[in-house]
């Protein structure tokens, strides 16, 4: 069995996330907590508990399994190689959806907040006036390509030195202890105690420059991830232990939401970071060995999805920010718009990149790989 074979199960995580993201987006509309261009004022409970879940994962398992991919992607190339193709597959992107596709979604918002009233032309030059809340800048969901060629830029040598035989060798012994049993939940204790100390100052604004909480937690994760591709061990253990990471990861998630709903929940809040860091780390190792142990499968459903997943992330956000401004004031049930939200954001989403995967210029700026069809149902 190649490499390609062994790993096809990060694919697949990283297909579901994104795939997920429509859903829990679409949820935030309707939710008290979370940021989207477009808020409304119908709130439904169960969509908050629905993207509170989606929250505690949905992001640093993408983070997680980034620095896994890395790991992979250095054992066939070499570290100019590998920056170049992150360049191309981070960065231009980025650029793109910052200049293209954020000024868009933040028209739709001053529109619907009634900040500004005429075409898109005449927005574009307030879109760099002041920075969101209080303007229209915003790099909205492109924060997660720019903190991922952030750690990119940091870790290149980084990874070069870990990929060398010898320190290879070294690594491997050291996280030895992490293939066995239970010994894997001791990685969350240095980001409980990071989370304890930084995240009261910084509660989770992704602006890059003042946002050490999550640049930590999201820096570490990639790490680990590279580790855990490295020592393969690792991810066997991750594995086997996945019933036991699931049943904690409910638990301490009932018992957040019993709290949440019960006076209980001030005591809970002292030590809330390191329980919530906790609880992240039951889900990913769940995800992982779910995952590991049964998503094998490659047929041309992975092979188109595997392709689509990026620019499924690029342009998601899009298309929910119009669905969500054009029917905001219709008088229809909220579940219904909710579904509409979802639905059309799919379709309206694989649309856009059918059409621009045929144009080689929109093809290179969006990152977007164009490959025929290589596996038979």
């Amino acid at each position: 069995m190649n490499q390609r074979d062994r790993t096809c199960y990060i694919d697949w995580i990283r297909i579901g996330v994104v795939l997920l993201l429509v859903s829990f987006h679409s949820a935030i509309i309707f939710t008290i907590h979370g940021v989207m261009p477009i808020k409304y004022t119908q709130h439904v409970p169960i969509l908050d508990i629905f993207m509170w879940f989606l929250s505690l994962w949905i992001m640093p398992i993408l983070f997680l399994i980034s620095g896994m991919s890395s790991y992979y992607s250095l054992q066939k190339r070499t570290s100019r190689e590998y920056m170049r193709e992150r360049r191309n597959k981070l960065l231009i992107p980025f650029l793109a959806g910052f200049l293209l596709i954020c000024p868009a979604i933040s028209y739709f918002r001053a529109l619907f907040i009634g900040s500004f009233s005429d075409n898109f032309l005449q927005f574009y030059p307030h879109f760099f006036d002041k920075a969101y809340p209080q303007g229209n800048l915003g790099w909205w969901h492109f924060w997660f390509l720019i903190y991922l060629f952030a750690f990119t830029l940091i870790l290149r040598p980084v990874f070069a030195r870990m990929n060398k035989e010898n320190l290879r060798a070294r690594i491997i012994t050291i996280s030895a202890h992490f293939e066995k049993g239970l010994w894997i939940y001791l990685l969350p204790i240095p980001l409980m105690v990071t989370e304890m100390i930084l995240r009261p100052s910084f509660p989770g604004d992704q602006n890059l420059i003042w946002d050490w909480a999550n640049f930590t937690f999201y820096f570490l994760l990639v790490f680990f991830g590279f580790v855990f591709a490295m020592n393969e061990k690792i991810l066997d253990n991750i594995q086997r232990i996945r019933v036991f990471s699931l049943v904690i990861g409910v638990t301490l998630f009932a018992t957040s939401v019993a709290c949440a709903m019960t006076s209980a929940g001030g005591s809970l809040s002292r030590i809330s970071h390191a329980y919530n860091t906790l609880m992240i780390f039951a889900w990913l190792f769940a995800i992982l060995g779910y995952a590991k142990a049964f998503l094998t499968m490659k047929n041309r459903l992975y092979s188109y999805l595997k392709n689509a997943s990026f620019p499924f992330y690029v342009f998601h956000y899009l298309p929910i920010t119009i669905l969500a401004f054009f029917i905001a004031k219709k008088s229809m049930n909220v579940w219904f718009k909710y579904l509409i939200i979802v639905f059309g954001t799919y379709l309206a989403t694989f649309a856009l990149y059918e059409i621009i995967k045929r144009i080689p210029f929109l093809r290179f700026l969006f990152g977007i790989k164009f490959a025929g069809v290589k596996y038979k149902v």
